[in-house]
């Protein structure tokens, strides 16, 4: 029998702004065992440190699975600690501070800003003994005002939250409501409204499963899916990562892995499981949601360029700016097609916001990534949940309205 032990400890502080300041204290902790026995695969998790419950119950999940000759990864031995502190006052202080400095603009500002460290282990009859820890800076806000918008961002270390909003401000302060653009012209896509169509597209293209799954759907490599301007990693080790590690959940590895370079696709990310399947190897990238472990990114990133906002925007003879979008959920992430809500967008015309706006776009993924004029040198970093993270910048490209 082989048995693999996960580990997690997640504790969150911090402090969310409705009407009032309210911190909170939160911590999570599992373990998850992973079984194969007599050419069946088991896994389980329970709350807690009980690793005699979630070996119990990844037993009892052995009757159900397929037999088949799969074997734990060979794991490494790796350690590392990239955490770091803050003070539940010193994060209130500052959203309070940074709320009524916006107030005396008549903007208003709620949201949730939260320290986010987490521990795991992984221990396998396979060789994994791994042992991590990092912390981040997770950051939602809400900006209200004649021109209301979002902020999803994070950081590797206690950093300021004036500088989120600073390059925002200076574009929304008052601006009329003003006609959309009609035709062929160039949007500037913020990082918030460019994540939750980027995200999904990508991992379908470049997971291994979908290899397995959808035979001919995947990324094949030497095929040209972007502008030249658009490389997309996949970097753990990036020390401003949101997710800093040196192993992935099954304790094999991690490294940088290109997915596009220059606009050509060059490879996929493999967990063990899906890489077997495919007779491959493990890329490092066995993510853990719960009990199941899936191939997908640590640190998706799309490298920055050499322009600033102002650049950016400056370089658009006719066009927009997209601060938000809603409807993301309409995307297929097979195919990249969208259809959704820009709201709000601000116009531009001959490098100058001249008001907002708000109108229906459709598209495809693929085709704003092949279309790219411009990319940004600053990076916005986002989490999620399920563990993994996500760094873009702004990026300009051909749309039709």
């Amino acid at each position: 029998m082989e048995r693999e032990v996960y580990r997690l400890r997640e504790k969150r502080i911090g402090v969310s702004l409705e009407r009032n300041l309210r911190p909170f204290a939160r911590v999570r902790e599992f373990t998850a065992v992973r079984l194969v026995e007599n050419g069946k695969v088991g896994s389980a998790l329970a709350e807690g440190r009980d690793e005699g419950e979630a070996l119990r119950l990844a037993r009892e999940t052995l009757r159900f699975s397929k037999e088949e000759d799969y074997e734990l990864p060979s794991g490494c031995r790796a350690r590392w600690n990239r955490t770091f502190e803050a003070d539940v006052e010193d994060i209130a202080g500052e959203l309070s501070a940074l709320a009524d400095e916006l107030g005396e603009k008549d903007i208003s500002l709620s949201g949730t800003v939260e320290l986010i460290t987490r521990r795991f282990s992984v221990e396998s009859t396979a060789g994994a003994d791994v042992d991590g820890a990092y912390s981040l800076m997770k950051v939602e806000l809400e900006i209200g005002g004649r021109v209301p918008f979002q902020i999803s961002a994070g950081s590797a270390s206690w950093a300021g939250l004036k500088s989120l909003v600073e390059q925002y401000l200076g574009l929304v302060g008052a601006p009329r409501e003003v006609k959309p653009p009609k035709g062929s012209v160039e949007a500037v896509m913020a990082p918030v409204s460019l994540y939750p169509l980027l995200l999904g597209s990508v991992l379908w293209k470049f997971r291994g499963s979908t290899a397995v799954k959808a035979p001919g759907m995947e990324a094949m490599e030497g095929e040209a899916l972007a502008s030249p301007l658009v490389t997309i990693v996949d970097d753990p080790r990036d020390e401003g990562s949101l997710r800093y590690v040196k192993a992935d959940d099954e304790g094999v590895k991690a490294g940088r892995n290109v997915l596009i370079d220059a606009g050509v696709a060059r490879g996929l990310l493999w967990d063990s499981y899906t890489a077997w399947k495919a007779g491959r190897e493990s890329t490092g990238n066995g993510i853990r949601i719960g009990e199941r472990i899936f191939d997908g990114p640590h640190n998706l990133t799309l490298a920055p360029g050499n322009e600033t906002l102002e650049e950016l925007i400056s370089g658009v003879e006719r066009g927009f700016l997209v601060l938000g979008i809603r409807g993301a959920n309409t995307l297929d992430p097979t195919t990249g097609d969208f259809s959704v809500v820009v709201t709000p967008a601000l116009v531009i015309e001959r490098g100058e916001v001249k008001g907002f706006s708000r109108f229906e776009l459709r598209g495809n993924v693929w085709g704003l990534l092949k279309n790219t004029t411009g990319v940004g040198r600053e990076l916005t970093r986002v989490c999620f949940d399920e563990g993994f993270s996500i760094s873009l910048p702004f990026l300009r490209t051909e749309v039709v309205v």
